[in-house]
Formats: structure tokens, C-alpha cells, sequence
């Protein structure tokens, strides 16, 4: 298994520069490097459903739709500029940021996902984010107050008091 490498001190010139010259998808996290390591197929299937469920209900609702990586979500935090390939986002007409981001845990990325990439979302002002953990089939899911993230719940199947994923953009619960 490919894993990710993680380079440190860079600018968003340097970033430009890597990813430019690499056909490894990159990201820069407060000046630190990523190379991103490839998707399994679970993942893929993953992030595949949420995608397609989004996308089917923003034909309904027309204010919110989804965007998969690859696709580079540029954010500002600390002066730093900083660029992620968040596995799904969920963005709403009225905002410029994503409203909800999901990232697929896997053991190239869990500690990214659940360190930097949870700073970096949460210095933003992302409202929602949610760790897709695959192995265990469970989705922890933070929200947004007073600028911190906290922890709201679990969801899946192996959760005590099971409760199925229930977003504001989905009129009905959704099993992942």
C-alpha cells in the first residue's frame, strides 16, 4: 500500500510549484506537504455513495450540491493559505465554504484526517465534519460551535442505540 508523505514548511508558491511538477495529488495543510496516497476500493465505494445521494437530492433541492475529490478546496487560516482534497463536500448556494465535509478514514490518511485536516476545517468555519471510518462502519460526526469542533455522535451500524445518518440535506436517514 502507497503511503502518504508528509513535507513540511512550505508556502502556496512551493505548493504550486510541487504540484506542477508531480502526478501525485498533493495538498498543503499550514505549510505542510502531503502526497496523497491512492484510494482503496472500499473508499472509492464510499465516497462514490455519498456523492451519488447527495447529488440525487440536489436535483430536488437545488441550494446545496456535492464535489468529490480530486477537486482543490483552497482555504485561508492563520495567514496561511492552504489547499485539501476533502473526499466529499457539501456546498450551499449561500456560502463560499463548504457547509459539510466528509473525510474517508484510511491507514494513509486517519491521522491527517483526524489532526490536521480537523484543525484546518475548523479554523475555517466548517459547519459539519464528519470521519467515515470504513473498518468499523461508524461515521463521527463534529459540529461548529463558538469556533470549535464537538463531537456530536456516532453513526452505524456497530453504535449502541443505532441511529441512522441524518443530514439537513437528506429528507431521509442514509445508511453508509
Amino acid at each position: 500500500m502507497n503511503e502518504a508523505i508528509e513535507l513540511t514548511n512550505y508556502s502556496y508558491e512551493d505548493y504550486l510549484d510541487i504540484d506542477k511538477t508531480t502526478k501525485e495529488n498533493v495538498e498543503l495543510i499550514f505549510g505542510d506537504i502531503y502526497m496523497m496516497a491512492g484510494a482503496s476500493a472500499v473508499h472509492q465505494d464510499i465516497v462514490l455513495n455519498l456523492a451519488t445521494t447527495f447529488k440525487n437530492f440536489s436535483k430536488v433541492k437545488k441550494e446545496c450540491f456535492p464535489r468529490i475529490a480530486p477537486y482543490d478546496l483552497k482555504l485561508h487560516a492563520y495567514d496561511k493559505i492552504s489547499v485539501v482534497q476533502p473526499d466529499v463536500m457539501i456546498f450551499c448556494k449561500s456560502i463560499e465554504l463548504p457547509c459539510a465535509i466528509f473525510e474517508v478514514l484510511s491507514p494513509s490518511t486517519a491521522y491527517k484526517d483526524k489532526t490536521a485536516k480537523k484543525d484546518l476545517y475548523e479554523a475555517c468555519g466548517i459547519r459539519e465534519y464528519f470521519l467515515v471510518n470504513p473498518d468499523y462502519k461508524v461515521i463521527d460526526k463534529f459540529i461548529l460551535e463558538e469556533s470549535k469542533f464537538v463531537y456530536d455522535k456516532a453513526y452505524g451500524v456497530g453504535v449502541q442505540n443505532f441511529e441512522p445518518l441524518r443530514l439537513p440535506l437528506l429528507s431521509k436517514p442514509q445508511f453508509i
